[in-house]
């Protein structure tokens, strides 16, 4: 992404919170490959992604308003309406991936099928840092972010009590947050 791509979805998420319908159009056209790779993450079928990046751009539509510039990137915010979606999708239809194995062989297929550099680069450099993550912490987060468990089932999955997992979490996010430059 260029570095001015937040200030861009920040523009078009005030035009959209307004009622206008080529901002959307246009956020479509630059977010919704990210977000299409988020998505396929989750749910490994491109049939069943197409259709959550459907109901999360009507979601965006519709809750746009909600969105507040102060809180966070236009891209964050965006980022989890789509894996939220992705995760009601799941739950609702009760195909989640068995491991942590079939999490990882989805996510090296869904960076293989990603169209921009600039998503290439920031996936190897996230990848990158997950690699060098604590193994509990890189499983509870892979448990978190790619199945879609809460840390009450993390810890029941993991047999460690809910606090550890909670810690390990944030520890996790907050390494990823530094190794990744946001």
């Amino acid at each position: 992404m260029t570095t001015h791509a937040p200030q861009i979805h920040t523009g078009l998420m005030i035009q959209i919170a307004n009622g206008d319908k080529n901002a959307l159009a246009q956020l479509y056209q630059t977010i919704s490959p990210r977000l299409l790779g988020i998505i396929l993450r989750l749910v490994r079928r491109r049939d069943w992604a197409e259709e959550i990046l459907h109901d999360t751009f009507i979601q965006i539509w519709q809750s746009a308003m909600e969105y507040d510039a102060k809180r966070g990137e236009p891209q964050i915010w965006l980022s989890h309406i789509a894996r939220n979606r992705a995760i009601d999708y799941l739950r609702k239809h009760e195909n989640r991936c068995c491991s942590v194995e079939d999490i990882t062989e989805a996510e090296q297929n869904v960076q293989a099928q990603l169209p921009a550099e600039d998503i290439h680069q920031e996936a190897r450099r996230l990848q990158h840092c997950i690699e060098h993550l604590p193994s509990e912490q890189r499983q509870s987060i892979a448990l978190a972010y790619y199945r879609g468990l809460s840390q009450t089932e993390i810890a029941e999955s993991m047999n460690q009590p809910e606090g550890t997992v909670k810690s390990w979490i944030r520890r996790a996010l907050a390494h990823l947050k530094e190794c990744v430059g946001l």
